[in-house]
Order: structure tokens, then C-alpha cells, then sequence
């Protein structure tokens, strides 16, 4: 089979990581989920105590984000495995200050371009069919109804122990995150033209796996 890249973009909580996961270890692919990225540089900026208010206190941490990024969705940070800490509370309520930083999304998309340029990647996040890899050969966009959303964000946060863990505060940072993905300045969330779009409201993660599957072979 020939190499390729898939861009997959969604909203929040869509499915788009434990799906595309799954999809990469059963192609013997390299997963890569950006969102991990801005969760990490977030965490980042809280440890070092900046004003989320401060666009220049933000753009100023990228000279501090060495990472290192580790197939499945794990990150090095300066040499720190951050773990289950991104996806913590605080972490939610401050990565839409990071996301809409023009100077931290060109910093991310020149990474993610580079990562990206050997081919046989699967990329997830906001911008990747529209602004990081718009050539790629097979471009995904998953959606999901709201609510759905929160209850698989807080299944999830259950599941790794994540706390605290509140459905209605999920629900409405889910709800503040595809307000600001869909209307930033800057790699603003949109379906891409020659995007398959794929809504998991009323599916389960195998029956996704399988469509997605079945779509690959249709390309490769």
C-alpha cells in the first residue's frame, strides 16, 4: 500500500482521537493529535503562572515549549511527560486563549508540517485539512451533537480519574470551544470542500472505526 497522510478536523469531543488511535494501530501508522500540543503549551503557561489576558505573555512561552511528541498521543515538555495533567480542569477553561494566539498556531503548524513530511501520518485537530495539510490525500471532518459530546468527555475524565469532573461544566466549556474554533482569527474551525464528513452522534467507536476503515481502502 502506498504511504499517505490523513488530516482529520472536528469539534471538540467528536471522537476524533480514540477513533483515528485505533485506525493508526491497525494500519501501522503514526497517529498525531495536535490537540495534545495546545493542551501541553497551556499547561505550560499555567506552571509558569501567565496571564491567559496576555497575548505577548503567551507568545513569550513558545521559546520555553521544547517537546517532544510520542506516538498515541503523549508529550514530552522540556523533558516532562505531562500525562493525565492535560487534560485537567484548568486546562479546559484556559486552552482557547492559547488556540486563538496567532504566534503560537504558526509556531504548531510549521511543527506539525515538519512532522508530518514523511507521509503515513494521521493528524487530528482544528485547522489540519484547511491549513496544515490541505494536500493531504484523504481529509476527515468528525461532528457530533453537543451533548453527546459531554457525556463521552466525562465518561472519559471518569475513566482516567480526572478531576474535578462536573457534566454541565463540560458541557459548556464544549459549548465556549466550538464557539471560539469556529470563529477565531486564525485556523478557524470549517469543513474543508473535499472533506468526508462523518457525524458519530448516533454511532459507536467500532461501528466509526469501520466506516473510516472502509474509506481508506477506497483511496490506497
Amino acid at each position: 500500500m502506498k504511504k499517505i497522510n490523513i488530516a482529520v478536523d472536528g469539534t471538540a469531543g467528536s471522537g476524533k482521537s480514540s477513533v483515528m488511535l485505533k485506525v493508526a494501530e491497525k494500519l501501522n501508522m503514526n497517529f498525531i493529535d495536535t490537540g495534545v500540543m495546545y493542551r501541553a503549551f497551556t499547561k505550560l503557561c499555567i506552571d509558569n503562572k501567565v496571564d491567559f489576558q496576555s497575548d505577548n505573555e503567551i507568545k513569550d512561552q513558545i521559546k520555553n515549549f521544547k517537546f517532544e511528541y510520542i506516538n498515541e498521543g503523549s508529550i514530552l515538555v522540556n523533558g516532562i511527560d505531562y500525562g493525565k495533567n492535560i487534560f485537567d480542569y484548568e486546562v479546559a477553561e484556559n486552552i482557547k486563549y492559547v488556540a486563538k494566539n496567532n504566534d503560537v498556531r504558526s509556531f504548531m503548524v510549521e511543527a506539525q508540517r515538519k512532522m508530518s513530511e514523511s507521509k503515513n501520518n494521521i493528524v487530528i485537530g482544528r485547522d489540519i485539512t484547511t491549513v496544515v495539510l490541505p494536500e493531504a490525500e484523504l481529509k476527515i471532518y468528525f461532528d457530533c451533537s453537543v451533548e453527546s459530546r459531554a457525556k463521552r468527555r466525562f465518561e472519559q475524565n471518569k475513566r482516567k480519574n480526572v478531576t474535578p469532573n462536573v457534566y454541565e461544566d463540560i458541557l459548556r466549556q464544549i459549548q465556549q470551544r466550538d464557539d471560539y474554533d469556529k470563529n477565531r482569527e486564525m485556523g478557524a474551525l470549517k469543513i474543508a470542500p473535499d472533506s468526508w464528513y462523518l457525524d458519530t452522534s448516533d454511532l459507536d467507536i467500532e461501528q466509526v472505526i469501520d466506516l473510516v476503515l472502509k474509506k481508506i481502502e477506497e483511496i490506497k
